[in-house]
């Protein structure tokens, strides 16, 4: 066993390690498998480690070769996930909260507990349940303005907010898309989240990648300070997310991802540590500069939650 182990299955594997996030770069954006193929890296850096050290040890040169090509081409593209800029002070005028609470639960009280806490000026919970948002309804002391949407399955968006809002009628019909404009301090805001599928079908792919061009859109059409967040089910490694998100320009300046600089910020599956990837993100166009982002455990959900803290670009002040 060990033997085939060996000459069979390591060999296939260290070339897994170095075809795969190719595969799904490449033919990520037309067929759902292989763009599953593109999440990974990180973990694929680290295994391709471990095999590098095993091939040296078995005097394997040419499986050595390959395991170290792995371990670049994947560090490579995961490097910039890692990287830390530094601390960003000055003043927060926004503060938003997002989680996937997981909509088998039935304690609400540490999401109650963290959204009082952290005291955001909008809150967006995925994956809440009818029973979940009467669960909730004492936050409407705090948060008098609220709105849900049906995502998908058994799972609604809720959106909180400490001040009047209006809504995209449109966008919630055709996309399940809450997106909502706010008086903050004086100011109009614009805050945007929707929870797509798990693309693990072709239709769901498909829709998955619908809705999140569309949000994309949105953003980069706002024409005053907005921010987009949510559980996205695709990681900064997708070639779909590169599409829609990265290097894009808007209205009012460069969409950005709030964790870039803020180092590795996995949020899911939070119980299987190994597989770790961000899923849950924010965006915000040039209306915005982020000022803190931070990920946090919700007892109760395979996900970890995060929390923004923006402030208007020099431009909007």
């Amino acid at each position: 066993m060990l033997r085939l182990l060996r000459t069979r299955f390591l060999p296939l594997f260290t070339v897994f390690l170095l075809v795969a996030p190719v595969v799904g770069r490449v033919f990520g954006p037309s067929f759902f498998l292989f763009e599953l193929f593109s999440h990974f890296s990180v973990q694929y850096t680290g295994l391709a480690g471990l095999l590098l050290a095993f091939w040296i040890g078995r005097g394997r040169p040419f499986m050595a070769f390959l395991a170290g090509a792995a371990l670049l081409l994947n560090a490579y593209w995961c490097a910039p996930l890692f990287r830390y800029d530094p601390p960003r002070t000055g003043q927060t005028d926004l503060r938003v909260f997002h989680a996937n609470v997981l909509y088998t639960r039935d304690d609400y009280q540490p999401i109650i507990d963290t959204i009082r806490r952290l005291q955001p000026d909008f809150f967006v919970l995925h994956e809440m349940t009818p029973t979940g948002v009467r669960a909730v309804a004492e936050l409407q002391r705090d948060y008098p303005y609220q709105d849900s949407v049906w995502a998908k399955g058994p799972c609604y968006i809720l959106v909180g907010s400490r001040t009047p809002f209006r809504t995209d009628s449109l966008a919630r019909q055709q996309h399940r898309v809450i997106a909502l404009t706010s008086t903050v301090r004086g100011r109009a805001v614009s805050l945007s989240t929707v929870h797509p599928r798990t693309p693990l079908l072709p239709g769901w792919f498909a829709h998955r990648n619908e809705q999140l061009q569309f949000v994309a859109d949105q953003l980069a059409n706002a024409t005053n300070p907005a921010v987009l967040i949510g559980d996205f089910n695709i990681s900064p490694l997708s070639p779909i997310y590169t599409h829609s998100f990265t290097n894009r320009s808007g209205v009012l300046g460069p969409l950005n991802a709030c964790r870039d600089g803020f180092g590795w910020t996995p949020t899911w599956p939070r119980y299987l540590p190994f597989m770790f990837i961000p899923i849950d993100h924010a965006f915000v166009n040039g209306g915005f500069v982020t000022k803190r982002f931070r990920t946090l455990t919700i007892p109760g959900s395979d996900h970890r939650a995060i929390c923004i803290d923006l402030s208007l670009s020099k431009k909007q002040k």
